[in-house]
């Protein structure tokens, strides 16, 4: 991890001190997309290991990850249009066209997914920023005139590459195709270092103008056209039943209205006290569940905040439950979003899997007596007329 760090530095030090005025190239930003577009999409199959930084200084967040990447596109799967073996030290995840199944080495677990739904894959981290990723989005960067597109040298190790960058406005490149929408507004902008020769991309560095010192970098190599495919057992579910014990899948069962809320005594992360549900009896009690990296988290902070100005003094307790985040990671959320609610901590998730939630930000508003009126995703709108009727 130390020499991957360095290595990282020393590449984007060498990438963001290079001048982005472009010399008189008789390529253009455009044209070049168009080679790594067509050099992409002539590959059969392909091979390569990547290394992936997330540098997020504004909320003090850093992860490091690498691993390997194998994917072949002559599969007739409508479903993706490729099947994949993706691996690092960690997990293990295949796609062999009809059923997807994920390996973890540490608890030597294997879950799978019989007939497997294309946003299954659109959640996988290991596709963030990847050739896959830049494989499917290129034709719609180059096609579209009001994506911002420019075109530099840089230089790495001694070695002149083309940069090239574009702007998105207001949404990212999505993990297997497409753009995904922000609900914060703020442009991010792609660096694509690619190599002059080959026409392959080489590293790709993620920014905002929002937190401008937060990057993502993704290094690429040892990418290949290769005819040779993983071994053919690996591409099997039951190969790997003698070393991985089978998981459930269940998913889980959310809270539903009109029953009564299960009661818990958890810490609040701001101090030594805690705080029991059941002392909130006669208070209309709206609990949202929340993790730090989530930008509807984010956004969800200023409506829950803009609820305790429109209700003050109606009887309304606005609480938040953690249960992923380090102490220091939700005071960092804390001091940069400004919450005026406090979070109790979820140590260790029972109250968060009891309560069925999966996903983020999701709220469960309780009645006086602590009946479910609502469970699901934010809804400012129906969590507006709810609260009308009950705190009238």
């Amino acid at each position: 991890m130390k020499h991957s760090s360095i290595l990282a530095t020393i590449l984007l030090v060498s990438i963001f001190s290079v001048n982005l005025h472009a010399k008189g190239e008789v390529e253009t930003a455009t044209s070049v997309l168009q080679k790594v577009s067509d050099q992409l999409n002539s590959f059969e199959t392909i091979s390569y290991c990547y290394y992936r930084s997330i540098n997020y200084f504004s909320e003090d967040y850093h992860s490091e990850t690498s691993g390997h990447t194998y994917l072949d596109f002559r599969s007739n799967d409508s479903t993706l249009g490729f099947k994949f073996q993706l691996e690092n030290e960690q997990y293990k995840m295949v796609y062999n066209g009809s059923e997807a199944f994920h390996l973890n080495k540490k608890e030597k677990s294997i879950e799978i997914h019989r007939k497997p739904d294309p946003r299954d894959f659109e959640s996988l981290s290991l596709f963030a920023n990847s050739i896959v990723s830049i494989r499917q989005v290129l034709p719609m960067v180059i096609s579209d005139k009001d994506i911002i597109k420019k075109l530099a040298d840089t230089s790495i190790n001694g070695k002149n590459h083309y940069l090239v960058t574009f702007v998105l406005k207001n949404m990212t490149i999505g993990n297997i195709g497409g753009f995904n929408s922000l609900a914060l507004k703020r442009n991010i902008s792609y660096r694509l270092v690619v190599d002059k020769t080959s026409h392959m991309p080489l590293q790709i560095i993620q920014t905002n103008d929002a937190e401008p010192n937060d990057y993502v970098l993704t290094v690429f190599k040892h990418t290949e056209k290769t005819g040779k495919s993983p071994d053919e057992h690996s591409w099997y579910y039951s190969t790997y039943l003698d070393d991985y014990q089978p998981s459930s899948l269940k998913k889980l069962a959310m809270v539903q209205p009109n029953t009564k809320a299960t009661d818990w005594l958890l810490p609040f992360i701001d101090g030594c006290d805690t705080l029991r549900l059941s002392s909130l009896k006669g208070k209309v009690v709206l609990l949202e569940f929340w993790i730090k990296n989530c930008g509807y988290c984010i956004s969800a902070v200023s409506e829950l905040n803009g609820l305790l100005e429109k209700y003050h003094g109606k009887n309304l307790q606005v609480i938040g439950v953690n249960a992923y985040d380090s102490r220091g990671d939700i005071c960092s959320f804390y001091k940069k979003n400004q919450p005026k609610f406090r979070t109790v901590y979820d140590y260790d998730g029972n109250v968060t899997r009891d309560y069925g939630v999966d996903a983020f930000p999701t709220i469960v508003l309780l009645d006086g007596n602590h009946k479910i009126l609502y469970a699901g995703d934010f809804d400012q709108v129906q969590l507006n007329n709810l609260l009308k009727v009950i705190l009238k």
